[in-house]
């Protein structure tokens, strides 16, 4: 039995805002299910279930018409560790909420909620991709989470936050949202936790948070599948190594 329930949380004012220290910051807790699995208030979530955008929605309807969310991973490796950098994993702009409240069903129980919709033909400025932590330090990364209102935004606003999306690494959301004039605009935060289960590995054998790669490039394709990079790895590192055994063969003749 999950000790504590959303009600519960939401009664103790402690329901995933924004993490300490992360800014812009926000109070208000927004909530995230991953397919029933809530993903809130610094829990630890299975890579598994993340890999597709969740719901999101808050228990209070926000005032204004149109909402972007952002997420970003916290704890992206660096050759110089415990230092870190960041990775935007999702921008999606053009959000509406719900008129009335939707019950939401999650690992934590059910609660009412203002659930956030996109148009289909609204394309995100950084589509979504799932976390998956690498095996470097460190294993642990945090994801977090935040509305912003753009209700009031203008298109050179909206233009600021394409072109920041198209560099998903070290991404600053205050830096971002400052230019973009949005930086006091973010209404509704959460984070969660994505844990490699190790062990850790040397540097160069794996750098990657979509797979088992060598890059923290999200690709093109949010929806290539996670495994690929490192498949490619796997079967450059057995060709490599039928082409020593060959050379020493031929030594040995």
């Amino acid at each position: 039995m999950q000790s504590r329930s959303l009600l519960a949380l939401a009664a103790s004012g402690a329901l995933a805002a924004t993490p300490p220290g992360f800014e812009p910051s926000s109070e208000t807790g927004l909530l995230v299910s991953y397919g029933g699995v809530a993903a809130l208030d610094g829990t630890v979530v299975a890579k598994e279930v993340t890999q597709e955008a969740p719901t999101i929605g808050t228990q209070s309807k926000l005032d204004g018409t149109s909402f972007a969310v952002l997420m970003i991973d916290l704890d992206i490796p660096t050759n110089n560790p415990p230092e870190t950098n960041t990775l935007l994993h999702w921008m999606q702009t053009g959000l509406t909420q719900s008129s009335s409240a939707i019950t939401l069903n999650t690992t934590l129980g059910s609660t009412s909620a203002f659930l956030f919709s996109v148009p289909q033909d609204q394309e995100a400025f950084g589509p979504y991709f799932g976390p998956s932590p690498p095996a470097r330090i460190p294993l642990s990364h945090t994801y977090t989470e935040i509305i912003v209102d753009t209700s009031d935004a203008s298109e050179e606003d909206l233009s600021v936050l394409k072109t920041a999306a198209e560099s998903r690494q070290g991404f600053n959301a205050q830096t971002v949202l400052t230019s973009a004039g949005l930086a006091d605009k973010v209404v509704a935060g959460n984070f969660f936790n994505v844990t490699n289960p190790g062990p850790v590995q040397d540097a160069t054998a794996s750098n990657s948070t979509t797979g088992g790669g060598n890059s923290t490039n999200p690709g093109s394709s949010p929806s290539q599948s996670p495994i690929t990079n490192a498949a490619v790895s796997q079967r450059g590192s057995a060709s490599l190594f039928a082409a020593m055994m060959a050379g020493i063969a031929l030594l040995a003749l």
